[in-house]
């Protein structure tokens, strides 16, 4: 086969074969496709998109392209949850701690940031020696010991998927059913997983910004899932303003803490505890939802779901002491109401970008994070302010970057007369 050909096939709308994306999956790992043309795949299918046929095929290459784990000797159901991304969206630190509690296995392999988006791989990285790329038998260490582990990539999971990842971010090829499926589940089906629970973003600050996109990428998943033999339940939830009331890597992570500690914003409570008793739920471990629920909240509220996370961090070497000293000192800048009356919205999408302008994540695959950069908001959409009220607070190392994200900020929270009616946080859920 020639690279060009099929290159030339797919620039023209034709779909390929599996024997053709298996042939861009190899050449992609022993180098002999160049990421110039790793890149001109990944644009045409952004353009013309993926078949279901070539979305399972180029999901499973990407799955096969290296390491997948075995937890069958555990006798225990594997679960995890994937978000599609979002703004403040710290859930996966909260909800490894949650089902720690139960006898379930979560093997969490998470991404970095992508586009606009947070990635937890940034988040856990703000803390201060916190092992993100364990070895194969330390994670079945962790396992054993924790019944939980969160890990980025290492160079043997799902390698190819590895390289197309950054290749996406750096030249704009994020939005794409296909390559989106493909990159969620080749990462999560190397987990030996029997349950997934996806929360899927629709709204302004999401890749998929309309139901009508967001089901499209749904049933996407689930069919790929069904024909994997995983559980799935994808559960639709609103991003139209950011998640809690901090955006960025350390905050987020400070963030999580006070609320395991029982000072929650009430849509991370909600979103939480609606993703973990699905989590546990379809592992079998309770007859319906609603007592699922119920034991989840328990946990949370006994505070063992605290002591869940102090241990995963202190497990994998992660020092939160360290970690807050170094990243306490930064600068400041407060973004105040210009008028009296009540936020009606937040541009979630430019707020994950002027986090980015602070520091908080990348323009490119080179660029080094500010991990103690990002927004902090003090009021949400539906809430009353008055004139020079602060409404929400940009933090950073660079008084410069932090600066330029205050400046395109101030002009994404517009304050109106009469108070909004707010969406539902959770909109509806599929099984698969």
């Amino acid at each position: 086969m020639l690279i060009t050909e099929i290159l030339k096939k797919k620039r023209l709308g034709i779909n390929l074969s599996k024997d053709e994306i298996d042939f861009i999956i190899k050449g992609i790992l022993n180098r002999s496709i160049a990421n110039y043309q790793a890149a001109a795949f990944l644009t045409s299918s952004c353009i013309h998109g993926l078949s279901n046929e070539e979305t399972l095929a180029l999901t499973f290459a990407m799955r096969d392209s290296g390491f997948k784990f075995d937890f069958s000797k555990y006798g225990k159901k594997v679960v995890d949850k994937h978000s599609t991304g979002g703004v403040g969206d710290k859930i996966s630190l909260l909800l490894v701690p949650i089902c720690m509690s139960f006898d379930v296995i979560v093997p969490m392999i998470s991404g970095r940031g992508l586009g606009h988006t947070g990635g937890t791989v940034d988040k856990l990285e703000s803390i201060i020696g916190f092992n993100i790329r364990p070895d194969k038998d330390e994670f079945y260490k962790l396992v054993e010991k924790n019944s939980a582990f969160m890990a980025c990539q290492t160079d043997d999971i799902a390698p190819a998927d590895k390289i197309l990842y950054h290749l996406r971010d750096v030249t704009g090829n994020v939005e794409s059913v296909g390559l989106i499926t493909a990159s969620i589940l080749s990462k999560k089906l190397v987990e030996d997983l029997d349950v997934l629970v996806i929360d899927l973003k629709v709204g302004n600050g999401a890749f998929m910004q309309s139901m009508a996109e967001a089901e499209e990428l749904a049933y996407s998943m689930g069919n790929v899932c069904k024909l994997a033999g995983v559980k799935c339940n994808i559960i639709f939830s609103s991003m139209d303003e950011p998640l809690g009331y901090k955006v960025g890597n350390w905050l987020e992570i400070e963030e999580t803490i006070e609320s395991l500690s029982g000072n929650s914003p009430p849509d991370i409570r909600e979103l939480t505890v609606e993703l973990a008793s699905s989590m546990v739920h379809l592992s079998g471990l309770f007859n319906d939802r609603n007592e699922a629920r119920k034991e989840v909240e328990k946990t949370w509220d006994s505070g063992l779901a605290l002591k869940n996370f102090y241990k995963m961090i202190e497990s994998q070497g992660g020092d939160l002491e360290k970690s807050k000293k170094i990243h306490s000192n930064v600068e400041k800048i407060d973004i105040l109401a210009d008028n009296d009356g009540y936020i009606t919205q937040i541009d979630t999408l430019y707020t994950g970008i002027s986090g980015i302008i602070a520091g908080a994540g990348r323009k490119t695959i080179e660029d080094r994070i500010d991990y103690s950069a990002g927004i902090i908001f003090y009021q949400k959409v539906g809430d009353k302010v008055s004139k020079n009220d602060l409404i929400a607070q940009v933090v950073g190392k660079d008084k410069y970057k932090i600066t330029e994200a205050a400046d395109l900020l101030k002009k994404l929270i517009i304050v109106g007369e009469e108070k909004p009616n707010k969406k539902p946080l959770i909109i509806k859920e599929i099984e698969f």
